[in-house]
């Protein structure tokens, strides 16, 4: 089967990795450099530096040869973007890694019906959708997610937290916050801007190392 990646961040490598050691014909593209030349030192794979929101760069890899194609990025507009570009040249299946549900709802109305929510284990539901990868996913699940653990914590009114926006947190290398409930219990579309407020609940991956440490800091 022949796949290609849009981004080389950490969810892209894992899933180039096994791909590629299960006989999978595997191009990359990133728009980084530097990161275009680890891979095609470390893989024997096609690299393509460059942006897949610029049709002419996209014309340049021929999407219409794959079968599957991964919008992997930072970017969950990006991602979104590409993967509508890839349609558009014939690629029988996209798939998007989309972080916020709004987006992803959009893409889902655009015809793009297989995206991936990264903190929702991405590499486990990417494999999970491509055909003869149901033996790998504990596999894969297990070595992304080894060192942490999904959380679900209500802040106190009392909390250190409470009314600080979410950029200005503390241990930002510990945690990563999924969605957001207010004290409804409706979810609410947040950025990094987004002031915490009490009764607020999270739902947050932690590095299990720091697991009671998060929880003194939230609650």
């Amino acid at each position: 089967m022949k796949i290609f990646i849009v981004g080389a961040g950490r969810v892209g490598r894992l899933l180039l990795k096994e791909l590629k050691e299960n006989g999978h014909d595997i191009a990359v593209m990133d728009i980084n450099e530097d990161v275009c030349r680890e891979i095609s030192n470390e893989y024997d794979v096609l690299v393509f530096k460059g942006d897949v929101t610029n049709i002419d760069e996209l014309i340049n890899v021929n999407p219409s040869e794959y079968d599957i194609f991964m919008c992997l990025t930072g970017s969950d507009e990006k991602n979104i973007l590409g993967c509508l570009l890839a349609k558009e040249f014939g690629v029988p299946r996209v798939i998007a890694r989309v972080s916020d549900p709004r987006l992803s709802k959009i893409a889902n109305k655009l015809g793009i019906t297989e995206t991936i929510c990264p903190e929702e284990a991405a590499a486990e539901k990417i494999l999970r959708v491509i055909k003869g990868f149901s033996g790998k996913i504990k596999e894969i699940n297990e070595k992304i997610f080894t060192e942490v653990e999904k959380i679900e914590l209500k802040v106190s009114r009392d909390s250190p937290v409470v009314g600080k926006s979410i950029e200005e947190l503390p241990l930002k290398d510990n945690w990563m916050i999924i969605r957001i409930k207010d004290k409804s219990g409706k979810y609410i579309p947040f950025s990094s801007s987004l002031t915490i407020q009490p009764d607020y609940t999270l739902e947050m991956i932690v590095k299990k190392s720091a697991l009671e440490t998060i929880k003194t800091l939230f609650t």
